[in-house]
């Protein structure tokens, strides 16, 4: 039997699950098995990465859009369209 205070930690979990918005993806590092072989896929500071050709060509490719899918909510929104932080000056 678990203990109470194990029980807690994984019914917050599973709520903090729930709230994908509380999380910031900063930085990932993949390695995918595709078609063609093995792929290197890296998200950091902003920008994907991927180690195929097409990437190299196009700036994107199918297993960055795969990894955007799989990871779902905690994949940031492009720039141009993330809400503008308010400026909170306690003077004003």
């Amino acid at each position: 039997m678990q203990d109470e205070q194990l029980q807690r930690k994984q019914m917050k979990a599973a709520n903090y699950a729930q709230q994908p918005e509380r999380f910031t993806l900063l930085e990932i590092k993949l390695q995918m098995r595709s078609t063609h072989g093995v792929r290197l896929i890296s998200y950091a500071e902003g920008d994907w990465h991927c180690t195929c050709d097409f990437y190299r060509e196009r700036g994107t490719c199918s297993h960055i859009m795969a990894a955007e899918q799989l990871l779902g909510p905690l994949v940031p929104l492009p720039t141009d369209t993330m809400p503008r932080e308010e400026h909170h000056d306690p003077e004003r």
